[in-house]
């Protein structure tokens, strides 16, 4: 029997800083939406608009990392280690182990990661003594590397020892089968959405309609002075808002397809779940579809 030995990172830190982040940021890009939907004046609605746009850009990915930290876990069994970070998983074979040591068993310091946001500890660095060194950690210090042909994997598991002791009590019951060598990355996942008909069709669809709509709307608005969205501020009560605020529905309708795209994405490479992926990117259509209309019925009107 393989027994399996899972080994989670410290993630407190990291959980902390990404949270308080992730609300920074949502509240700066929120106050700044509001802003420009209460702005009476149309050059300064647009000014905010952009502001709440940029603000939001590092969003999701403080959201991804904040997932993959949450769901992060080292895997010991007899036959390999398995990584699991977020969407990224790495499964290497016992057999491709050289050997796995601890920082401090170098007379050289390892090469530093160039990036070292707790929680969020990932690149890849040449060192020159040890040559490729990928980091795949939530915390800087207190590593576990492991050599392999290809590259060395620097790991931060919660007792670096620990986590040595239970591979070496693996290792030592034998090997019957070696796991398959596999690397599964998000952008390989992109990949095999461009690859398939089905996906590829629903979110070209959804994409093209959302991109069209916001083409359309820039020529629009010049156009026309006021329509009637009611996104005024609740005191006035106005039917009728000024024509920049139509550029929300393009924006919206962006927003929700890489969500549908993100969701979707996740959905897809989970065995037994492709249909699942097949209904949520036909639902990106829905909102650009709705959208579209609504603004045909705000130019007959």
């Amino acid at each position: 029997m393989d027994e399996r030995i899972e080994h989670r990172p410290v993630r407190s830190r990291g959980l902390v800083l990404h949270l308080v982040l992730i609300l920074a940021n949502s509240a700066i890009s929120g106050y700044l939406l509001f802003l420009a939907l209460t702005s009476q004046v149309r050059g300064v609605f647009i000014l905010y608009l952009l502001a709440s746009i940029i603000t939001f850009l590092p969003a999701p990915f403080l959201f991804y990392q904040l997932y993959a930290l949450t769901r992060a876990k080292y895997i010991l069994s007899r036959n390999g280690i398995g990584i699991q970070w977020g969407l990224r998983t790495e499964d290497i074979p016992i057999s491709d182990i050289e050997w796995i040591r601890l920082p401090r068993d170098f007379v050289n310091k390892v090469a530093p990661p160039p990036l070292r946001l707790p929680g969020a500890v990932l690149a890849t660095v040449r060192d020159r003594d040890l040559g490729i060194i990928e980091y795949i950690a939530a915390e800087p210090e207190e590593l576990v590397l492991i050599a392999t042909p290809a590259k060395i994997f620097a790991l931060s598991p919660g007792s670096p020892q620990a986590f040595i002791n239970d591979f070496h009590r693996s290792a030592e019951l034998g090997s019957f089968t070696p796991i398959q060598k596999q690397s599964s990355q998000p952008q390989l996942i992109i990949s095999r959405l461009a690859g398939d008909k089905t996906a590829r069709s629903f979110l070209a669809a959804s994409l093209g309609i959302s991109l069209l709509m916001l083409i359309a709307v820039s020529f629009i608005i010049p156009n026309l002075s006021t329509v009637p969205l009611g996104l005024e501020a609740a005191a006035d009560r106005q039917q009728a808002s000024p024509a920049e605020r139509l550029i929300l529905l393009p924006l919206l309708s962006l927003l929700v397809f890489f969500l549908d795209l993100a969701y979707g994405a996740y959905l897809y490479r989970k065995q037994g779940f492709r249909n699942a992926a097949y209904i949520v990117f036909f639902s990106s259509l829905i909102l650009p579809i709705s959208f579209s209309v609504l603004i045909i019925f705000i130019l007959l009107l």
